[in-house]
């Protein structure tokens, strides 16, 4: 059996600003990732990466929607969980 490693990256309070530096940084990070991917997929094979233009088109309308609601929000605070895991598999493998 594989272990999954578990990371409690993100678990405080933070203030409007510092809420929307972090996420919307890691957001950004991860656009930029996809962006790249799908670049080199392009000048290397002639083909887009499906993935990547998938992850990126969903992470780009999640960044737009997260933005929205920060700024609409009347809130000061926000408290952000975020807990990564990592579990070794194959990408071919769905289970």
């Amino acid at each position: 059996m594989k272990k999954v490693y578990s990371v409690d990256l993100i678990n405080s309070f933070f203030s409007k600003q510092e809420a929307t530096e972090l996420i919307l940084g890691l957001m950004n990070y991860k656009i930029e990732l996809h962006t790249n991917k799908l670049f080199s997929s392009q000048v290397k094979y002639g083909v887009e990466d499906e993935e990547s233009k998938y992850r990126l088109d969903c992470l780009t309308k999640s960044r737009d929607q997260l933005k929205d609601f920060l700024m609409d929000s009347e809130d000061t605070h926000f408290k952000l969980t975020a807990e990564i895991k990592i579990e070794p598999r194959s990408k071919n493998n769905n289970s």
